[in-house]
């Protein structure tokens, strides 16, 4: 039988950022393991809800979900925007409007929600973690002349531009995650 004082060895107290941090390490996970697409994007997508939350409140720069912000989208159709935008986290969540819905959903595009987050929590929480840097370089790899990051990882991007050429996610978070941990252990 458990006691109360059992109950009390078992609670976590968590802040909004420590919330969005485990969040977010735990997609990275599930991404670079080929983890099932839908968990990785539910969770990438409810990191991002709080940290925009504090964003918003701690009067942040906007991030790239943002599309109010972003100026890029019509002020008439940021409606639609907004359900386009959300329509696989809504459904991952929600079955009371649309029981019978089928979702065509393209998990590739959790890559671009899940950089997001880990940008905003990387500025909110002047944090920089290990399984974060990893996938931010591995956005940097892929994705190069779309996004320039101003994270110091300058050297980084060179050794896995020189090292990486095949499509092995797993390979380059296991070959990658050590060197940042080791980094991280000696500051």
């Amino acid at each position: 039988m458990k006691t109360m004082r059992d109950d009390q060895k078992n609670r976590i107290n968590l802040n909004k950022l420590e919330v969005s941090r485990r969040q977010i390490e735990t997609a990275i996970q599930l991404y670079f393991n080929c983890g099932d697409p839908v968990s990785t994007h539910t969770l990438t997508t409810a990191a991002l809800e709080v940290l925009s939350g504090l964003n918003d409140a701690r009067k942040g720069s906007p991030m790239l979900s943002d599309l109010e912000a972003s100026g890029v989208i019509r002020p008439d159709k940021l409606g639609v925007a907004r359900k386009a935008f959300r329509k696989a986290q809504n459904f991952f969540k929600h079955a009371d409007k649309d029981p019978g819905e089928i979702l065509d959903f393209n998990p590739d595009a959790t890559t671009f929600y899940l950089i997001d987050a880990v940008e905003k929590y990387r500025e909110l929480s002047k944090r920089n973690p290990p399984v974060m840097r990893v996938f931010a370089l591995w956005f940097r790899v892929q994705w190069t002349e779309l996004i320039h990051f101003a994270n110091g990882e300058e050297h980084y991007l060179r050794i896995a531009r020189s090292l990486y050429s095949s499509d092995d996610k797993r390979k380059f978070y296991d070959t990658f995650l050590p060197l940042y941990i080791a980094e991280e252990s000696k500051a």
